[in-house]
């Protein structure tokens, strides 16, 4: 069974405005798809671009060559181009 968030509740995950997390399903980064006129997020997705987005940063950090971008297939909204 998965566990979702919807805009309001991954903000709150993630600690920023509900504005950037629409830009990141915008920017295809955070998949989600639209289930009638709101977002719906896995919060496993949410937990996987936190982890990517902390052991980049280390990386950065450590001197370290960034890791790549993450390119996986994703659940994208029809109304998405990605």
């Amino acid at each position: 069974m998965y566990t979702t968030c919807n805009i309001k509740e991954a903000a709150e995950i993630l600690k920023v405005h509900p504005h950037t997390v629409l830009e990141l399903i915008a920017a295809c980064i955070l998949p989600a798809g639209k289930v009638g006129k709101a977002y719906v997020i896995l919060s496993s997705d949410i937990h996987k671009y936190i982890e990517h987005v902390i052991a980049q940063q280390t990386a950065q950090r450590m001197g370290g060559q960034p890791l790549p971008k993450r390119t996986r297939k994703h659940r994208a909204s029809p109304h998405l181009a990605c």
